[in-house]
């Protein structure tokens, strides 16, 4: 079902965002899909999925992107520094081992990030992607974007504009 104009907030981690209008939530069943790989797997290593949305099931479509929101927690890392531990889960976030470029950091709202920019192949296509990494009340939070252009990958990420923390 589309969202439009609709709002997330977590109380929890102090945050609220504005996701793009006219995209698909389809978080039940990611939650769902980390919950069956979880079982298969034997693992309760897993991340936590806030929210997951796209802007259709053609994912082959030029104007296709998708975004997810999604959390680990920082203890889970007690070896790395902060910027080490933000980059290693946006790569794992993407299904990598690292980051096509090295991580920049930026601040918004206030809230320090690691960006990481992912590229991949994906089906003759070229996917692009675009990691945000901040670190909230002892929570890795990744706000993560795909889309099958840049000029669409920059479009979904400005939603990042809307968001606020509290």
């Amino acid at each position: 079902m589309p969202s439009v104009g609709v709002s997330y907030s977590n109380p929890t981690l102090g945050f609220r965002y504005r996701p793009p209008s006219e995209m698909q939530d389809l978080t039940e069943n990611a939650k769902a899909d980390i919950r069956k790989r979880a079982e298969a797997t034997h693992s309760t290593d897993t991340l936590g999925m806030l929210l997951a949305m796209w802007s259709g099931a053609n994912q082959q479509a030029p104007d296709w992107r998708a975004l997810t929101i999604e959390t680990y927690p920082r203890k889970a890392f007690p070896d790395l520094n902060d910027t080490a531990a933000k980059a290693k889960l946006s790569a794992r976030v993407m299904g990598f081992s690292e980051a096509a470029a090295l991580p920049r950091p930026a601040v918004l709202s206030g809230q320090s990030f690691t960006v990481s920019v992912f590229e991949k192949e994906e089906g003759g296509m070229k996917k692009v992607a675009m990691v945000w990494t901040t670190i909230r009340r002892g929570t890795l939070v990744a706000f993560a974007f795909q889309a099958n252009s840049p000029e669409q990958l920059k479009a979904v990420t400005e939603s990042m504009k809307s968001l606020q923390f509290f």
